[in-house]
């Protein structure tokens, strides 16, 4: 295990404030950037959730920049989907501004929804090195149709993700954002940056077909992973880590 620097980091987004970490095991290594997913239960004590990985990957030799989007862990603001963007917009510029040039590489790996927002930015952008996509929706509005909108919006209160008694302004306004981030719908324009498509073939909540509908639109270089058995919380499944470190490897060699 390498022995890293942990030190805590504190963005602002627009009228948020975003709190995260950054782990440096060494200069020239890869930086990868962490993109959770839509939290849709109450935090676990007993769950480390994705500061473990992100120590994780630094335990493993990578540096890693996880920062919580609006609305969870410590960040303020409210979660959607268009906030999560932008979020990850200054997330990514903060790496590139005043990280990029210690490392070896900037990557994007994105869980659920996550995953959907690293795709659309890397195709938008076009200014990272790899995108790694876990058990990413290729149509969110497939997952999560609008008739579900009302149901979810009470969720997310329970659980603490939107806070704002008065967001959103309507849930036609809150789905019409959703729409907007369907990674299918970007996932072309990310090549020539290489893409990396991971999912579990016993996803419970994104099936594993949205999988292959992304990989058959995706330009090259691409590769596509399904884990036997695998669910849909990857970020929990140790080959996650494992096919992550192997293709930040052959990415570097």
């Amino acid at each position: 295990m390498a022995e890293f620097e942990a030190r805590e980091v504190e963005l602002i987004s627009g009228d948020v404030t975003l709190t995260g970490e950054l782990n440096v095991p060494a200069e020239g290594v890869p930086l990868v950037v962490l993109c959770h997913g839509i939290p849709l239960s109450r935090p676990d004590g007993s769950d480390p959730g994705y500061p473990a990985l992100a120590r994780a990957l630094a335990d493993s030799g990578s540096a890693t920049l996880f920062v919580n989007f609006r609305g969870t862990g410590d960040s303020s603001g409210d979660f959607c989907m268009g906030g999560w963007y932008e979020d990850l917009v200054e997330v990514v510029g903060f790496a590139r501004s005043g990280l990029r040039e210690r490392f070896d590489g900037l990557y994007l790996a994105g869980f659920s929804a996550g995953g959907a927002l690293a795709i659309r930015y890397a195709a938008e952008h076009g200014d990272v090195d790899g995108v790694a996509a876990f058990a990413a929706p290729a149509r969110l509005t497939e997952v999560f149709p609008r008739t579900h909108c009302l149901s979810f919006l009470e969720v997310a209160r329970d659980v603490g993700i939107i806070k704002d008694l008065s967001f959103p302004p309507t849930p036609d306004w809150f789905y019409d954002d959703v729409e907007k981030h369907d990674a299918l719908d970007f996932v072309a324009g990310v090549s020539p940056i290489p893409l990396l498509l991971v999912h579990g073939d016993q996803d419970e909540t994104v099936p594993v077909e949205q999988a292959r509908m992304l990989y058959d639109a995706a330009g090259e270089p691409k590769e596509l992973v399904i884990l036997p058995g695998g669910l849909h919380r990857l970020r929990r499944d140790p080959r996650s880590l494992e096919i992550l470190l192997d293709w930040l490897s052959a990415g570097r060699a």
